[in-house]
């Protein structure tokens, strides 16, 4: 058994936090490398092969937890296993990564409404509609999603976090 070298761990967790970087970095593995990995994880996803794509994507947000595409992989696979509390993180990251990208905001609606949380996905909702571009291909779709997950959410949902929000 390989002794565990404390020392060393520590100066790559140092190297990690100073120059804000990835394990990919640390560990020297390539965007492309990551790419191949992503490509397989996501046709495992597209197949149903759901523990082997989690586990890949996984290793891909362990790599690369900067990369938004990775974290809202990561998120689908486990909303399709039904694991929304996870996904619901996941696609948080994803958002925080990238806010202007309203799939996740939308994606994370669903989840809370499967969980039965609709003030939270009302919340996820009125997110996509504050920070989604207005004038894109994407934002104009996405916005007309919302509308109708708006409906499964109701109403009163909106309402009460309108008056939680003070408006």
């Amino acid at each position: 058994m390989q002794k565990i070298d404390t020392a060393k761990i520590a100066e790559g967790v140092k190297t990690l936090i100073q120059e804000n970087a990835t394990l990919k970095q640390l560990k020297g593995v390539t965007n492309a490398e990551l790419e191949a990995v992503y490509s397989l994880a996501f046709g495992y996803y597209r197949t149903g092969k759901f523990d082997e794509a989690l586990k890949l994507f996984q290793f891909l947000v362990l790599f690369d937890h900067l990369n938004a595409k990775y974290w809202f992989g990561f998120g689908a696979v486990q909303q399709a296993v039904r694991d929304f509390q996870g996904a619901i993180a996941s696609y948080g990251y994803c958002s925080f990564l990238n806010l202007e990208n309203p799939k996740p905001q939308l994606h994370a609606a669903e989840c809370f409404l499967a969980l039965g949380d609709k003030r939270n996905a009302a919340s996820s909702l009125e997110a996509l509609n504050e920070y989604c571009p207005k004038d894109t291909d994407i934002g104009r779709e996405y916005r007309a999603k919302a509308a109708k997950l708006r409906e499964m959410v109701g109403e009163e949902a909106f309402a009460a976090l309108a008056k939680e929000d003070g408006k």
